[in-house]
């Protein structure tokens, strides 16, 4: 398992170690040291507005130019802006991830009305239900409990076929309505099910709404860059990101992870531009999240300079990988299996 802890003894979430026992070499404990690292709402805003103006960007470009360009030039613009949309989309919806554990804003409430409507307007959920099945995630990283397997898959031809055409999208919500179905019912379930309903239609007309605008105002190419950005790029970067955050690295195709115990991994990646917008709020630090979820990724630098001061160091260092890196070696033991 890449994330063994050595001497470092473990408790509460699967690979993590025991932070409360965890001392910096000049005396300051991990727990005292925490409270000093409070979210900064300003960063994430800052991050939040960037990717809402790039993926606009994307259609901007495509819907002015295209009436100028000629048509193999601009076949090769709505390429490369479904592209780059698709790529600020996935950033932004790293950001649901940062309501979920209540850093948008300091009140519960707001932040919860502020993730659904500033994030998870685009991606069919609410704050509420995204954190329901992600605590669970944290709590069962590795195990047959887990409820974020994506991990499961290898980075196959025929996976990533799946993910570029919404197949394994519908594959993962089939199995997540199949574990709501197998819960006991109860109130809360229901309310669950019913605001996830209507988190799935307000998404459909918002999207909706975005193509039938630009087509309405004489822009089809890029309402198609638009629809293939959501429908294509988006769930082929996610797809990705997660595998390589938490598989084995040397996980072979062949394994069945629902019947062998995959373990719990986690990676530290780049922090270059490309790095901190692939992995946004702060997935490209991801080790450092599961470490201690209810940690900002706006202080992530700060955790990470301390925890460099702590006989964690090494662990941390040992994690280290690019994204780059680590989707090559995956591709390399897929097409080897």
């Amino acid at each position: 398992m890449e994330s063994a802890t050595g001497g470092t003894r473990r408790t509460g979430n699967p690979g993590s170690p025991h932070l409360p026992s965890i001392v910096s070499a000049d005396g300051v404990r991990w727990v005292d040291y925490r409270k000093t690292l409070r979210p900064r709402y300003g960063i994430v805003w800052r991050d939040i507005a960037l990717c809402y103006l790039a993926s606009a960007a994307g259609l901007i470009v495509v819907a002015l130019a295209s009436r100028t360009l000629s048509t193999a030039a601009t076949a090769a613009l709505v390429v490369l802006a479904v592209c780059w949309t698709g790529y600020w989309l996935h950033s932004l919806f790293l950001f649901g991830h940062e309501a979920a554990h209540t850093n948008l804003a300091r009140r519960r409430k707001l932040n919860d009305r502020l993730g659904d409507w500033c994030v998870w307007i685009l991606y069919g959920s609410t704050t509420a239900n995204y954190r329901y099945t992600h605590m669970t995630h944290h709590a069962h990283l590795g195990d047959h409990e887990d409820t974020e397997t994506t991990y499961h898959l290898c980075l196959s031809v025929l996976n990533m076929l799946k993910a570029v055409t919404g197949i394994h999208v519908l594959e993962v919500l089939l199995r997540n309505r199949g574990h709501s179905e197998a819960r006991k019912s109860t109130a809360r379930t229901s309310s669950r099910t019913s605001s996830g309903l209507l988190a799935s239609l307000r998404s459909f007309t918002v999207h909706t709404a975005i193509v039938a605008g630009l087509l309405l105002a004489g822009f089809p190419l890029a309402a198609l860059t638009w629809v293939f950005a959501v429908g294509a790029v988006f769930p082929l970067l996610a797809t990705v990101r997660t595998v390589v955050e938490h598989r084995q690295l040397d996980a072979p195709c062949d394994v069945d992870f629902t019947v062998e115990l995959h373990g719990p991994v986690n990676r530290l990646f780049g922090t270059g531009p490309v790095s901190r917008t692939f992995g946004s709020a702060g997935f490209n630090q991801h080790l450092l999240h599961h470490w201690d979820p209810a940690i900002s990724y706006t202080r992530f630098a700060e955790m990470g300079e301390f925890l460099s001061r702590t006989p964690l160091a090494a662990e941390m260092e040992a994690s280290r990988t690019g994204y780059g890196a680590a989707i090559r070696t995956l591709i390399k033991e897929a097409r080897r299996g």
